[in-house]
């Protein structure tokens, strides 16, 4: 890499402004298939594009905004968790991302479905 690389230079803008980073990108493709999963549009690719998308989006967020969201590093599940008001700026933001309703409905590992009644009033851009 050059030295005028820039971690945070984005890769893809979506028309709903989401986006997907360079070092992002660098990082799945760094898998052992990452590669192959990115060109064949794998499952697994999607599902690792949609947390970038949410990630930037909650993170650019509370860039603004701090009290608009919570995001932490949780070392027991070994995952980025973060909180939200379910009628503030962040749930109206992802309620008009494209294709991440399925990814943020997808139930957990405790089989407790998450978000069950969260998001009732809003439009969403992908039904």
């Amino acid at each position: 890499m050059s030295e005028n690389f820039n971690p945070r230079e984005r890769v893809v803008t979506g028309p709903d402004g989401t986006y997907i980073t360079v070092s992002q990108m660098q990082f799945y493709l760094n898998r052992e298939d990452g590669l192959k999963n990115f060109e064949e549009v794998d499952d697994d690719f999607l599902e690792y594009f949609n947390l970038c998308r949410v990630y930037n989006l909650v993170s650019d967020t509370m860039t603004v905004d701090p009290d608009a969201a919570i995001m932490y590093w949780d070392d027991q599940k070994k995952v980025i968790s973060l909180g939200f008001p379910e009628t503030g700026d962040i749930a109206k933001k992802l309620s008009r991302m494209k294709n991440v309703k399925a990814f943020i409905f997808e139930e957990d590992d405790d089989d407790e479905e998450f978000g069950k009644g969260i998001f009732n009033d809003l439009d969403w851009d992908d039904e």
